[in-house]
Order: C-alpha cells, then structure tokens, then sequence
C-alpha cells in the first residue's frame, strides 16, 4: 500500500509581519486553512494558517534558499481574507503597504502578484526541487511490510 503523507496544518511559525518581509523579492504562500472570525486575545479576526517560503533577496531566489515558516498564521484582515479562495492552493506574491483612504486611518497591507516570469520560473524550480527531495527522501524510507 503506497501511503500519501501529508503536514497536519498546526501553528508552529507564529504569525506572519508583513514590515519583515516587504522588501521581498517573492513569498510562496502555501494556504493550509481559513477561519472566519478565529476567537483571539483581541477579539474574533478572519485567519489563515499558511506554510510561508520568504525569498529576501535575488541572491536567496537565484540559490532556491528562502526563509521558510512552516505552521504560520495570518491575521491582518485584508491579507488574512484575500486568500480565503486559496485554500489547498498557493500564490507567489510580495506585500506592501498602500496610503489610507479614509483620513486618520492606518495604510493597509495587500498583496501583489508577482508577475515578472523570471521569478516564477525560480520559484517554480524551488518548489520542483523541494518537491524532489521530499520523493527521494519517502523512496528510500525503508518497507515495513
């Protein structure tokens, strides 16, 4: 029987700063779940919990060595609702802040897709490498039959 492991989505990351990773070249955003209105501390907020591979630089994209979160929660309502759809999915974005539109307010953090084919195509490698590895690793695990 061929069994297919799969990550119990459980908070072990912490929770995602959007201000330590604005300056990213891309984020992989793996969405593992969404819950509306998750009880908090500081009352209820839409949620996501997320495997997150932050590329900081083009010189951490061009060796597929990102910072990788494995578990980490998202709660900033416009980023945590933006992937309610995506769930199961993943998106390749980078974060940034844009001015308020109602005077007094704080600027909000949104996502933005990244567009540029080169990084996608590195990204995409990453993830093929990454996905190899774990093949080659469950391959040779031995047999217990």
């Amino acid at each position: 029987m061929t069994l297919n492991l799969m990550d119990v989505p459980t908070q072990a990351g912490g929770w995602f700063k959007p201000k330590e990773a604005a300056s990213a070249v891309a984020i992989l955003l793996e969405v593992k779940s969404f819950d509306r209105q998750r009880p908090t501390p500081n009352g209820p907020k839409d949620s996501v919990l997320a495997d997150i591979a932050i590329f900081h630089s083009a010189d951490h994209l061009d060796a597929g060595r990102p910072e990788v979160f494995k578990g980490q929660r998202i709660e900033q309502t416009v980023l945590a609702r933006d992937l309610e759809t995506v769930v199961g999915g993943a998106v390749l974005v980078t974060v940034t802040q844009v001015p308020p539109t109602k005077p007094g307010a704080h600027p909000a953090w949104v996502w933005r897709q990244v567009s540029d084919p080169l990084i996608v195509q590195k990204v995409m490698a990453y993830a093929d490498q990454r996905d190899a590895a774990v093949q080659a690793a469950a391959a040779s695990a031995p047999s217990f039959d």
